[in-house]
């Protein structure tokens, strides 16, 4: 073939894709070489002992394997036993997978490729590549087997604990999920297949809660430079970070660390509990605190409150802290407001009521408003604004304590979180005509989480072994 290529007027490209081809056919038939051989060794090794028990031999039963060669066809022993039904002895002393005839290898790069692309198009690079024949049907049932052991592999991972590190957060916030309605929700709407009117829509929003937690080392800011930061300002470089706690000096200066993220659809209170039982499993110094920067999610405070008490973690909660750019955006809202868009005196203005809201002086910023509201002469809408960004401030001024995490060092913002709810959720699961059945949402926002998180290898691995322990103990 070599020598064939050598003579004939092709480009480099052709001769790529003729070689591949062929190594993928040598590699088929190695495979295929190899498993005949020990099929034919494990065959030796005679009747199969089941609890004590003889069980009888049914003959050679074949199966399908598609291996990253292709598919080959296995002709193995088969048995009968009166209580477990057919048993394939072979199958578990060569790790062949029970629930899908595709091998490991293949789940593995379907999976993490429809945790990214819909069903279809994460076939695709395969197919062009090794000629499979995959479908997005396929596809989406891998991705749903695998998605549905997420829970369980999470349950049994031990969270890595951190004596060194002292500080911890926890985020929380919600993003929609276009759902598909289920017969029952269209009938108890009336007619499933009427047409829609005007207005209507196909399917309906359902709440995921997005949890992520980090450890993270203090550090010393001043009031001045995140209001630069805030404003949009460029900030003077620096050299070095003043670290306000003791840590390893072999740790980074980045700001957040072991960022873990999953979301929950539909059940926040889980989300809660998730992201507060990891941080508590992760502490082991006695030292360590923990924060909660949120945004002002219905039920949230509550549900951390509540966990904080009932895990009796009072001494070793900070408190929760309402995210600084949600806070900032009321405050540019009430500035167009009173000023307008292009006015120059809405920067400084703004400018202002951020270094007071930093420094704590929530009571101040709300008379400031109400003394504008009442004093100018605005429009009933502008108004409006203005009530609307100190109501906002009045409901949530006791998570407003900004000097106070500033001084420890602490994150005054829930980026981590809100950049989850686009990266986890919002990127894979609203792609353009996209909606969703719950339970493939949940099974693809985890196995989405998993790849994320850097688990993939790892979280394969307890697939695999769950997968054999299954066959074992139906054998035993």
């Amino acid at each position: 073939m070599a020598s064939g290529y050598i003579e004939a007027e092709v480009g480099v490209h052709t001769i790529e894709k003729g070689l591949f081809k062929q190594l993928l056919s040598i590699g088929l038939a190695l495979l295929s070489y190899i498993l005949e051989e020990k099929i034919k060794r494990l065959s030796g090794i005679g009747v199969p002992q089941t609890g004590g028990k003889s069980v009888r031999s049914k003959g050679i039963e074949s199966r399908q394997y598609l291996s990253l060669f292709g598919l080959l066809e296995l002709e193995r022993p088969s048995y009968w036993d009166k209580e477990l039904g057919k048993v394939h002895p072979v199958d578990d002393q060569l790790w062949l997978p029970k629930s899908s005839y595709w091998s490991y290898n293949i789940q593995e790069m379907v999976g993490e490729s429809s945790s990214e692309n819909d069903f279809k198009e994460s076939v695709r690079l395969m197919n062009k590549l090794l000629d499979l024949g995959l479908s997005g049907k396929s596809s989406e049932r891998n991705a749903g087997h695998l998605g549905s052991l997420v829970e369980a592999f999470y349950s049994s991972k031990d969270v890595a604990q951190q004596p060194d590190l002292v500080c911890f957060g926890a985020s929380f916030d919600g993003k929609g999920i276009p759902k598909i309605k289920s017969k029952s929700e269209h009938q108890l709407e009336g007619n499933p297949k009427k047409r829609l009117g005007k207005g209507e829509k196909k399917g309906v929003m359902e709440m995921a809660t997005v949890c992520v937690t980090s450890s993270f080392t203090p550090k010393d800011r001043s009031v001045d430079r995140i209001v630069r930061s805030l404003m949009g300002c460029a900030l003077p470089k620096v050299k070095s970070e003043k670290v306000v706690s003791k840590s390893d000096k072999t740790q980074d200066n980045r700001w957040h660390k072991t960022i873990h993220r999953r979301a929950f659809l539909a059940d926040q209170q889980k989300a809660v509990e998730y992201g507060l039982n990891r941080i508590k499993a992760s502490m082991a110094n006695p030292q360590s605190r923990f924060v909660v920067p949120i945004d002002a999610g219905i039920g949230l405070e509550d549900k951390v409150l509540a966990w904080v008490k009932e895990n009796k973690m009072e001494n070793q909660f900070d408190g929760i802290l309402l995210d600084i750019i949600h806070v900032s955006e009321y405050v540019w809202d009430a500035a167009t407001a009173i000023f307008g868009e292009k006015s120059r005196c809405r920067s400084p203005w703004v400018e202002e009521m951020l270094t007071d809201l930093l420094n704590s002086k929530v009571t101040k910023v709300i008379s400031d408003l109400e003394q504008i509201n009442s004093k100018s002469k605005l429009c009933e809408g502008k108004q409006r604004q203005v009530e609307k960004t100190i109501t906002y401030f009045t409901n949530h001024q006791h998570k407003m304590d900004y000097k106070t995490f500033i001084e420890k060092g602490y994150p005054i913002s829930s980026a981590l979180v809100e950049a989850a709810c686009g990266h986890l959720v919002k990127e894979r699961m609203e792609q353009s005509g996209m909606r969703w059945f719950s339970t493939g949402a949940q099974n693809i926002m985890d196995l989405r989480a998993v790849k994320i998180n850097g688990d993939m290898e790892e979280f394969m691995a307890f697939r695999i072994l769950n997968d054999q322990k299954t066959k074992t103990k139906k054998a035993a």
